[in-house]
C-alpha cells in the first residue's frame, strides 16, 4: 500500500488521537494506580524504618533509589506492553490495516509509552514519594528515641545520585539514566518481537543473558586468571582516563549504545509484520 512508504505528520496526528481515544482509559488508571502503589509501599517502608532513618542519614537516600527502582519496574511494565494488539491475531490483523506507515505506527507507540508516559510517570513518582514522607506523623520509638518527620528529607531526584553528601561522577550519572533507557527500549522492541506473553519473555530472556554473561566470565577467569574457585570472576582492568577504568568504560559504553540497536530492532520487526 503506498500510505506504507512515506511519512503524513496528518495521518500520524490522526493516528495517535485514536490510540489516545481508545486506550486513555488504560492510560489514566495507570498513571493513577503506580502513583497510588507508589504512595502506599512508600508511606509503609517509612513506617517501618524510623529507627534506621532517624539512626543512619544516608538510609533515606538509600530507601529513595530502592523505591525508585521498584518504581521504574512498573513503568517497564507499561512500557514493555506496547502494541497490545499483537496479543491477538484478529486484532494484529486489524491493526496492520489501519491506514498509516510503519513509522508512523511504531512512533505512535514510542511517544506514548517512552516519550511522554515516563516524564509523566518520574512527575508522579515525586509527588507520590513526597506525599508519602510528609503523612509521616512524629512518635516515639524503641522506647526512648523520637522520631521526627521534620528531620527527614524530601525526596528529590539529586538524591539518587548522591551518597554521603557528595554528588557521583557524570560517568556515573549517564549509566544510571541511560541504563534505565536502553533496558526500557528493549523491553519495548520485544513487544514487537513476541506475539504473546511479550513482557515476560522478554524478561526471561534478559535474566538468562544476565546469567550466561556471568557464567562465560567465569569461564574466562578460570581459563585466563587460573581463579581458585570457579565462581570468582576477576578482570584485567585498565585506566582510560582519569576517572574510571577499561571496566567502568565498557559499562557505560552499553549503557549509552544499546538503545540504538533495539529501537531499529523494534522497527524493522513491525515493518516485518506489515509486509
Amino acid at each position: 500500500m503506498p500510505f506504507n512508504n512515506h511519512f503524513n505528520l496528518n495521518r500520524f496526528v490522526r493516528l495517535f488521537q485514536q490510540d489516545l481515544l481508545i486506550n486513555r482509559t488504560k492510560y489514566l488508571l495507570a498513571i493513577l494506580g503506580l502513583g497510588l502503589i507508589t504512595y502506599l509501599l512508600t508511606y509503609w517502608f517509612l513506617s517501618s524504618s524510623k529507627g534506621s532513618i532517624m539512626s543512619y542519614a544516608e538510609s533515606i537516600n538509600i530507601f529513595y533509589m530502592v523505591c525508585f527502582v521498584f518504581f521504574m519496574m512498573g513503568v517497564g511494565v507499561i512500557v514493555g506492553t506496547a502494541f497490545p494488539d499483537f496479543t491477538d491475531k484478529i486484532k494484529t490483523a486489524n491493526y496492520l490495516l489501519i491506514p498509516g506507515s510503519t513509522f508512523e505506527k511504531f512512533l505512535v507507540q514510542f511517544l506514548l509509552r517512552i516519550g511522554f508516559f515516563i516524564p509523566i510517570a518520574l512527575g508522579i513518582f515525586w509527588i507520590a514519594i513526597r506525599l508519602a514522607k510528609a503523612s509521616l506523623l512524629p512518635e516515639m520509638i524503641n522506647g526512648n528515641q523520637f522520631f521526627d518527620p521534620v528531620k527527614v528529607p524530601y525526596f528529590e531526584y539529586c538524591l539518587l545520585v548522591t551518597r554521603e553528601g557528595k554528588l557521583w561522577d557524570t560517568w556515573q550519572i549517564l549509566l544510571m539514566i541511560f541504563g534505565f533507557f536502553s533496558y526500557g527500549t528493549y523491553l519495548f522492541a520485544g513487544s514487537t518481537f513476541f506475539k504473546r506473553y511479550a513482557l515476560v519473555k522478554t524478561v526471561v530472556i534478559s535474566i538468562i543473558l544476565f546469567f550466561s554473561g556471568i557464567l562465560f566470565s567465569m569461564l574466562l577467569s578460570n581459563v585466563f586468571y587460573s581463579s581458585p574457585r570457579f565462581f570468582d570472576i576477576q578482570f584485567y582492568a585498565f585506566q582510560v582516563t582519569d576517572n574510571f577504568d577499561s571496566t567502568e568504560f565498557s559499562l557505560l559504553s552499553l549503557s549509552l549504545l544499546s538503545w540504538v540497536f533495539f529501537l531499529p530492532i523494534a522497527y524493522f520487526k513491525l515493518k516485518e509484520k506489515e509486509a
